[in-house]
C-alpha cells in the first residue's frame, strides 16, 4: 500500500495517519474540557486529509517544491456533508484563520466558508479520496447534530473554542514530530500546592489573624473568601471590596480554594492597566513561585535561550499552558473574538479554569454587550468559574438572567468601616490656583485627566523640594524609580506633590494625607481617594479628597462618566456608598450610553453571521493606535539600546526594552519620525534626540517642545 505523508524532516517521516490519530487525541482532549471531545476528535481526524491529494503527496516529497496545495477544504467539505458545520468551519481555517461563514451565492474568490465549500463541491480542489486508503485504521466517533437550543452567540463561542482545541493539537503533534519529543508544556505545580504556598505566605505574615481595624477586616476577608471558595459551586461571583481592603490577594485565595475543590486547571487574571499587571504578576511569583506564572501581555516576549532549548515560559504563552496566567484585558477579550490560530490558539485553557477580573469596570463601554455576553458563555458552556472583583462595582444585567453570587456577605459594613476619608467638591480652577492649593499642602497627591494636563501642573511646581511628576510618557523604570523616592517621602513625612495621571489610581500602593481628583467618572474618583488615608492611621475628617473642574473641554472619552458623576453628586448619597456606585453605572449606561452603544462595532449581530474575521477586524478594546519608542534612559537603557544598534535581536531583549518604552499617538508618532528624532533599528523606533526626555517629565509632546524646555 502507498505511503501518504503529513510530515517529513531530512530524516524522519510522520504519516498521515499518525498525524490525524495523533491530533484527533489531543483535540478530544482538548475539548473535554469544555464538553464536547468527540467533536474535538472528529475535527483532529479530518483536518488534513486533504494530504491525501497526489499534488501533496508529489509537493511534500520534493524538498524544492514552491507550489501551493489547498488541503484544508477537502476536510471541510467532508464535515458539511455529514451536518457538521462548526467543525467543518474549524478546519477550513485552521492554517488561514477562522473564515467569514458568507452567504449562499458566494464563490471562492470570496474568501469565504461557504465560497471555499463550493469549490470543493465543484470539484476544483486536488482528489483526495485517497484518504481512507492513507488511513485504513483511523477510527472517529459519531458527533451529535448541533443543539438547536443553543443561541446564536453560543455557537459562535463553540466555534472558536472548537478551533483553538484543534490548532493547539496541530501544533502540539506537530512539534512533536519535528523536534523528536515532546517539548516542555505544561510547567508548574498543582494548584492545591499553590494553596499550600499561599497559606503559609498568608501565615508567616499574620495576615490571617488581625483582630482590629483595617488588618482585622483584611484578615475576615481573607477567611471568608476560603470558606467561600471552597464551598461555591462553578458560576459567576463578584468580590466587592473597598480600595485597600486586600482584593487581589483575598481573590487569588478565593480561586486557589475554589479551584482546588473543583479540580479546575488554572487561575487566570484579566487586569485592565499595564502598571498594575507588572506588580501583581511580581507578587504572585514572590507568593507561589517563578515557575508558576505567566505574565502575557505586549510588554513581555519570550525567547528561546538556544536552537536546542525551548523556554518554557515562550511555550505557555502561546497555549496558557500553565496554573498561574496574568494578562490584560486587551489580551484576553481580543483573543476571544479574534480569527487567527496563534491568538486563538489558548481559548480551550480558559475552560475549566477560574477567570478573575480585576476592575471590572474598566471595559470599555462601546464593547460592554459582547463582553458580558462572553462571560456569560464561558460559564454556561465552557465550564469556568469567574469572579468581578472591584471596589466600585458596575451594575450588569447578563443576556440569559445570571445573577452573580457576592463573595463577601457583609460589603456594606466594610464599606463602613473602611471609609477613610471626606469628599469635598470644589467646584471650577485653573491650572495656576491648583499648584498654588498643592503648594499649600506638605505632602498631596494631584490626578488630572491628560498628560498635557499633568506636565503643565508639574511645570507650576517644579523647583519645590519633593515634587514629583507621573504619567506613561515617562518609560516603566523610570516611573518605578519615581515612585519608590515618593514612598520614601511619604514614609519619612518629608514634603512630597505629585502631579499624576490616573495610572495611580489602581493598584498603586500610596497613602497620602490629601488628594486632589480632576472631575471624572465616580469610580475613578473612588480609585482615587484610595490613595488619601490608605492605611487609616488618621480621622476621616482630616482626610480631604478635593474633586475639582478645569476650565476647557472635556476628553471626549469621558464626558458621559462626568455627566453620571455630577448626577450622583448632587443627590443626598455619600460617593462612596454602595447604592451611590449602583445609581452612577445604572445611569451612565442605561441613560447616557444606550443600548445601542454598548456594541457600537454591532459585534453581536456579526456573531449571529459567524463573521470571524469581520470581528477581528473590528473588535479593538484600545481603538486609537499608539506606536512604541525606546527611550536610552538609564544605565540599563542605554546599554540595551546599544545592543540593539550593535544587530542583537529576539524577543529577549526586545522583553527587557518593554521597560524603557513609551507608546505615543500616531500623530505623535508621525511628528517625531519626520523631524529625525527617532529612528527605526531592526524595525522599531529608538529615540534619537536625548533632549526630548526630560528626567523628571519623560518623552515631550512634541520635538518643538523639547527644545524649549532644553534651550
Amino acid at each position: 500500500m502507498k505511503t501518504y505523508l503529513a510530515h517529513k524532516t531530512e530524516d524522519r517521516e510522520q504519516t498521515l495517519q499518525e498525524h490525524l490519530q495523533g491530533t484527533a487525541k489531543l483535540a478530544g482532549d482538548f475539548a473535554a474540557a469544555f464538553g464536547k471531545r468527540s467533536l474535538g476528535e472528529f475535527a483532529g481526524g479530518f483536518h488534513d486529509i486533504g494530504k491525501a491529494s497526489k499534488e501533496f503527496q508529489a509537493r511534500i516529497r520534493n524538498p524544492n517544491s514552491t507550489e501551493t496545495c489547498d488541503h484544508s477544504t477537502a476536510g471541510a467539505l467532508e464535515a458539511v456533508k455529514m451536518r457538521q458545520m462548526t467543525a467543518a468551519m474549524c478546519i477550513m481555517g485552521h492554517h488561514s484563520g477562522l473564515l467569514d461563514l458568507g452567504g449562499q451565492m458566494d464563490r471562492d474568490v470570496d474568501g469565504t466558508v461557504r465560497g471555499r465549500i463550493k469549490k470543493g463541491q465543484e470539484g476544483r480542489i486536488p482528489d483526495y479520496s485517497g484518504w481512507k486508503e492513507a488511513c485504513p485504521s483511523l477510527s472517529l466517533p459519531s458527533v451529535p447534530e448541533m443543539d438547536a437550543s443553543q443561541t446564536a452567540f453560543g455557537r459562535y463561542m463553540e466555534t472558536k473554542f472548537l478551533y483553538s482545541s484543534l490548532v493547539d493539537a496541530d501544533f502540539l503533534d506537530t512539534e512533536e514530530f519535528m523536534n523528536g519529543e515532546p517539548a516542555p508544556r505544561g510547567t508548574g505545580d498543582s494548584l492545591e500546592t499553590l494553596l499550600g504556598r499561599l497559606e503559609d505566605w498568608l501565615n508567616e505574615r499574620g495576615w490571617l489573624e488581625g483582630k482590629t481595624g483595617i488588618n482585622g477586616m483584611r484578615s475576615e476577608l481573607l477567611r471568608t473568601a476560603a470558606a467561600h471558595g471552597r464551598e461555591a459551586e462553578r458560576g459567576i461571583y463578584t468580590l466587592t471590596v473597598p480600595t485597600g481592603g486586600g482584593k487581589t490577594v483575598s481573590s487569588l485565595y478565593w480561586a486557589l480554594c475554589h479551584g482546588v475543590s473543583h479540580g479546575l486547571d488554572r487561575v487566570i487574571y484579566v487586569i485592565p492597566y499595564m502598571n498594575i499587571i507588572e506588580q501583581t504578576a511580581k507578587k504572585f511569583r514572590e507568593i507561589l513561585g517563578e515557575e508558576n506564572v505567566l505574565e502575557h501581555h505586549s510588554n513581555v516576549i519570550y525567547e528561546k535561550d538556544s536552537e536546542e532549548e525551548q523556554d518554557p515560559f515562550l511555550l505557555a504563552s502561546e497555549n496558557w499552558n500553565m496554573p498561574i496566567i496574568v494578562t490584560t484585558a486587551v489580551q484576553f477579550f481580543e483573543s476571544l473574538f479574534h480569527n487567527k490560530s496563534s491568538r486563538c490558539r489558548k481559548l480551550h485553557n480558559i475552560a475549566n479554569g477560574v477567570v478573575i477580573y480585576d476592575e471590572v469596570q474598566m471595559l470599555p463601554a462601546s464593547y460592554w454587550t459582547p463582553c458580558v455576553h462572553a462571560m456569560e458563555e464561558l460559564s454556561d458552556s465552557f465550564r469556568a468559574t469567574q469572579v468581578l472583583c472591584t471596589a466600585t462595582q458596575p451594575a450588569i444585567t447578563f443576556p440569559k438572567g445570571t445573577e452573580p453570587e457576592e463573595i463577601t456577605k457583609n460589603t456594606k459594613k466594610q464599606f463602613e468601616q473602611l471609609k477613610r476619608v471626606t469628599f469635598v467638591n470644589r467646584g471650577q480652577t485653573s491650572p495656576e490656583e491648583l499648584a498654588d492649593k498643592l503648594k499649600s499642602h506638605r505632602q498631596a497627591l494631584c490626578i488630572v485627566n491628560t498628560k498635557r494636563t499633568a506636565r503643565r501642573l508639574y511645570e507650576l511646581l517644579e523647583g519645590r523640594e519633593g515634587c514629583f511628576h507621573l504619567t506613561t510618557m515617562m518609560v516603566p523604570a523610570h516611573r518605578e524609580e519615581v515612585l519608590s523616592e515618593i514612598r520614601r517621602r511619604l514614609g519619612d513625612e518629608l514634603p512630597c506633590l505629585v502631579a499624576a495621571t490616573s495610572l495611580v489610581e489602581a493598584g498603586v500602593d500610596l497613602d497620602f494625607p490629601h488628594v486632589l481628583r480632576e472631575q471624572a467618572g465616580l469610580d475613578s474618583i473612588l480609585q482615587a481617594a484610595g490613595r488619601c488615608n490608605r492605611n487609616g492611621k488618621k480621622k476621616p475628617e482630616e482626610s480631604i479628597v478635593e474633586v475639582f473642574s478645569l476650565e476647557g473641554r472635556l476628553p471626549d472619552s469621558i464626558r458621559q462618566q462626568v455627566d453620571a458623576a455630577r448626577y450622583i453628586m448632587k443627590d443626598d448619597k455619600e460617593w462612596d456608598s454602595l447604592e451611590a456606585i449602583e445609581a452612577y453605572f445604572r445611569f451612565w449606561r442605561e441613560k447616557l450610553r444606550g443600548e445601542e452603544n454598548l456594541d457600537r462595532k454591532k459585534i453581536m449581530e456579526k456573531a449571529e453571521r459567524y463573521a470571524f474575521r469581520e470581528i477581528a477586524e473590528t473588535f479593538r478594546l484600545i481603538d486609537e493606535e499608539t506606536y512604541t519608542v525606546h527611550i536610552p534612559w538609564g544605565d540599563e537603557g542605554k546599554r540595551l539600546i546599544r545592543e540593539l544598534r550593535g544587530g542583537k535581536c529576539g524577543r529577549g531583549l526586545f522583553r527587557k526594552l518593554g521597560r524603557y518604552s513609551v507608546n505615543v499617538y500616531k500623530l505623535h508618532y508621525q511628528d517625531l519620525l519626520r523631524l529625525g528624532d527617532i529612528e527605526l533599528i531592526q524595525g522599531t523606533a529608538v529615540l534619537a534626540n536625548e533632549k526630548l526626555y526630560d528626567e523628571h517629565a519623560g518623552l515631550a509632546f512634541s520635538a518643538k517642545e523639547g527644545e524649549a524646555i532644553f534651550m
